[in-house]
């Protein structure tokens, strides 16, 4: 297959791949449209969710396109695109938006209705009518709160805090109990790193852990109403001979 990818970061893509490998075995080509490595830095857009809202706006903007022709035109037969859930807060999510989605960050759990709203979020972003207009190659990741509540699920499954009814709630605000900052902790093996009071995600390490996450997929699709969301999904678009 070719597929595209939207990601908030380098090690959100190197997480997707990953899985994206263990339900599709075989070659693919990838198509890494942003953040897009341009050597030193990655080009105007930037990373983070900013990046992904900069991307979409310049599909129809600065390309003069919709993002159906960018499909077509780079023949991909999937674009993933990912934005975590935590950014559902953020004052200036919709900043651009002539007519916004209301009340973005619905109460947790259940995560699903933030999700669905930050789905039409990305699909005003990328001046569609709404998600469900959306080209059906068009899937969408929404991890909650982030990447890491899924790495943290599928190396850590036994942990007690992964069956917790508010797993898919613990925004990064919740120091002591978000998963990305367990990560950085010894009696986790120090897998992210924390300095200056920022947690950072070293692609060496990703790129040691993400087979294992991959590998323990079904345990996160256990766990996270989000990672099955996104598993069905593509096991839909599979099923369509794609």
């Amino acid at each position: 297959m070719k597929i595209g990818t939207v990601v908030e970061g380098p090690t959100d893509r190197l997480l997707l791949k990953a899985i994206i490998a263990k339900l599709y075995p075989g070659a693919h080509e990838y198509l890494d449209l942003q953040p897009a490595d341009t050597g030193g830095s990655f080009g105007k857009t930037g990373t983070g969710w900013k990046g992904v809202r900069r991307f979409c706006y310049d599909v129809w903007q600065c390309l003069d396109t919709d993002i159906a022709g960018l499909i077509r035109d780079f023949q991909m037969d999937l674009l993933i695109i990912h934005l975590d859930a935590d950014v559902a807060s953020e004052s200036d999510l919709q900043e651009g938006i002539i007519h916004p989605v209301e009340n973005v960050s619905q109460p947790c759990p259940p995560i699903l209705p933030t999700a669905e709203k930050l789905e039409e979020v990305v699909a005003r972003w990328l001046n569609s009518d709404g998600a469900d207009k959306l080209p059906s190659e068009v899937i969408p990741a929404i991890p909650s709160q982030d990447s890491e509540n899924w790495l943290f699920a599928a190396l850590f499954p036994e942990d007690e805090l992964c069956s917790q009814p508010d797993y898919e709630c613990i925004h990064k605000g919740d120091d002591r109990r978000h998963p990305a900052y367990l990560m950085t902790l010894k009696e986790y093996g120090k897998i992210l790193k924390r300095k200056d009071g920022e947690i950072k995600k070293p692609m060496r390490d990703y790129l040691r852990v993400s087979g294992k996450a991959a590998d323990n997929w079904k345990k996160v699709c256990d766990f996270c109403q989000q990672a099955r969301m996104l598993n069905d999904k593509l096991m839909r678009l599979g099923s369509e001979g794609r």
